[in-house]
């Protein structure tokens, strides 16, 4: 099981944490990070790290002083025993890593008779949602340029029966990705949406094309209510159901209870064919 090493740059180890390749880790100055650097020159939310396709990588998620490696400022860099980020003022890198992850494998989609695509976007985790319903449902909606919806995916159930990391759903063209969106217009690993502070976030993996809002680009962007944001031709936002209290049966009334019978009352004039 890989591990990652928080140290100082004289090599003095700092922290240690073993990581679940199904989930993500945040690292930043906010208390409930999974990795707490209380250090200004890092940003309350500055990286996160995560597993795909048999890498570990570290992906800005918008910080200030950026990452950096031994070749200089990245927006994602892969981790290993040999290779670091750095994150403020300390090094970020791994033991017990593979060593050499495999090639990304692109996928193209299912043609028809007809020469049209059959399925375009594709959802590889089977068990999403949790089997308890809880109040509060995450549905993860991707669609395209036109609006055709094309997955609606309750994500509420990516965070139950598991201890420590982040809730995450890796997003690319390559098939070991957990929502693979077959087109040109994304990369392999475009992005991955993650959760922090009970908010889900979109975070831009090292893409091509990045994550537009509002005419500015970012390396992380909350998927917030009315928030809809590009990945590659396709759009992606998160819409949030809460499950309200269940109405009250209806009453049952007794005839006893309605005392004696009175006459019908007279229509209004306005509904009197007679008028």
């Amino acid at each position: 099981m890989a591990e990652l090493i928080i140290s100082q740059p004289d090599g003095t180890v700092l922290a240690q944490r073993k990581l679940d390749p199904t989930r993500g880790y945040w690292i930043g100055r906010e208390s409930n990070c999974d990795i707490v650097i209380d250090n200004a020159a890092v940003s309350r939310r500055h990286a996160f790290v995560f597993h795909t396709n048999g890498r570990w990588l570290a992906c800005d998620a918008g910080s200030t002083g950026g990452l950096e490696t031994e070749s200089g400022p990245v927006r994602s860099a892969q981790l290993s025993a040999d290779a670091w980020v750095n994150v403020g003022s300390v090094f970020v890198w791994l033991a017990g890593a593979p060593g050499s992850a495999p090639a990304w494998i692109d996928a193209r989609p299912d043609v028809m008779a007809d020469q049209r695509p059959s399925r375009i976007v594709k959802l590889a985790i089977e068990e999403i949602t949790d089997s308890e319903p809880t109040p509060v449902r995450d549905l993860f909606v991707v669609s395209d340029r036109e609006g055709t919806v094309h997955l609606c995916a309750d994500l509420s159930g990516l965070s139950a029966g598991r201890a420590g990391g982040a809730p995450r759903l890796t997003i690319g063209r390559a098939n070991t990705m957990d929502l693979q969106l077959c087109h040109p217009s994304v990369d392999p690993l475009h992005c991955v949406v993650a959760i922090g502070s009970e908010k889900w976030s979109l975070i831009d993996a090292g893409s091509s094309s990045g994550i537009l809002y509002d005419g500015k680009r970012w390396y992380r962007k909350r998927l917030e209510r009315g928030v809809t944001l590009p990945v590659g031709d396709f759009r992606v936002s998160m819409q949030r159901i809460v499950r309200t209290t269940p109405p009250l049966p209806p009453v049952a009334i007794h005839s006893t209870e309605l005392g004696a019978p009175r006459a019908p009352r007279k229509p209004s004039a306005f509904l009197d064919d007679a008028n």
